[in-house]
């Protein structure tokens, strides 16, 4: 999906759909939904003394061939009320829109922005929530929706003298966007789709390819350091721990500086070991490495953010499984920590 920046009058703009918000409010066709509505004939004002348009929060609006556009649809989604309206309250807006024109097969969309909201905070936040609701579940369906996709989401509503500024937003908002769905592709993972192993070797490319530092323990190096609780978790499954290490550094790094440190759990199946864990919902053990993929993904979003201070990302990998070899309720390990 692209998503730019478009500075020309918006009734100007070609596309599948223009999406603008409005809020609940006695009169909600204010601002630049008041402009829309004189292109369109006032439109959106009968709509509104109907009630059919009433901003109520992600209330949804579809008017066909609007007079006055040259987009083929519009979009009018509530934002609720305007004193409580927020960054928050944006993405979930743009979401929803991106969401309810997918499915109904419209592939180029705009996305107005409000007379207050032109601001390269808004940029970000419409282009993080544009990219997260654009992320499909589809990976292991035979059948998939590939006429069901957007090709251009553009942002509207920008002076040209605004438009560095703003560009600067989405480029934030589509690296944060694009952690977030990096993580979720793995978190969706089948637990055989995605052992400790497999999830070591997509940190480790990730990290080439962002340009991060990276170090990964297999189980040899693990047992040399002394990670006693890390093994004992392991030794149940015939599926060997790993432990990954990925570091960002800042070009520029100050001497004595901060050094932050993320750690995330990575358990790829959980079933309790020995202790097993009741049937019902046991599928869902694949989510204990939520936390490990987290991390990963908050360190793909810095290697593309580039803060001032370097950042290191610990997550032990393995998985909890009963077996001739489990370690058994009241056994000692040795854990790293006291080993030195």
């Amino acid at each position: 999906m692209q998503i730019h920046l478009e500075t020309k009058p918006y009734a100007a703009l070609e596309g599948d759909a223009l999406v603008i918000y409005v809020f609940d409010e006695t009169d909600p066709i204010q601002g630049r939904a008041a402009e829309l509505d004189k292109l369109t004939g006032g439109v959106l004002s009968r709509f509104a003394k109907s009630g059919e348009i009433a901003g109520k929060s992600l209330e949804t609006t579809l008017l066909h061939a609007p007079a006055g556009l040259k987009a083929e649809r519009l979009l009018v989604v509530g934002a609720g009320k305007r004193e409580q309206f927020n960054a928050t309250t944006l993405r979930k807006v743009a979401g929803a829109a991106l969401r309810y024109l997918k499915a109904r097969g419209a592939h180029k969309v705009v996305f107005l922005v409000r007379e207050n909201d032109a601001t390269p905070e808004a940029a970000q936040a419409v282009t993080e929530s544009a990219v997260v609701a654009d992320f499909e579940t589809d990976k292991y369906k035979t059948e998939k929706k590939n006429d069901k996709f957007i090709e251009t989401f553009t942002i509207a509503g920008f002076a040209p003298t605004e438009k560095t500024a703003a560009e600067g937003g989405i480029v934030r908002g589509r690296a944060i966007g694009e952690a977030q769905n990096f993580t979720r592709d793995l978190v969706n993972e089948p637990s055989n789709k995605l052992t400790p192993r497999i999830l070591a070797e997509k940190a480790e490319a990730m990290a080439k390819e962002a340009g991060l530092a990276v170090e990964i323990l297999d189980e040899r190096k693990i047992a040399d350091l002394k990670m006693g609780a890390l093994l004992s978790v392991a030794q149940g499954s015939v599926e060997p721990p790993r432990m990954i290490v990925i570091t960002y550094t800042p070009s520029n790094p100050k001497p004595g500086g901060p050094v932050v440190g993320l750690v995330g759990k990575a358990v790829t199946f959980d079933t309790g070991g020995i202790s097993i864990k009741p049937a019902d919902g046991m599928e869902k053990m694949k989510y204990d490495m939520a936390g490990g993929a987290t991390m990963i993904g908050v360190m793909r979003a810095l290697a593309a953010l580039k803060p001032d201070v370097k950042v290191i990302c610990v997550v032990p990998s393995t998985e909890n499984m009963p077996g001739g070899k489990a370690q058994k309720p009241g056994d000692i390990q040795t854990a790293m920590s006291s080993a030195r």
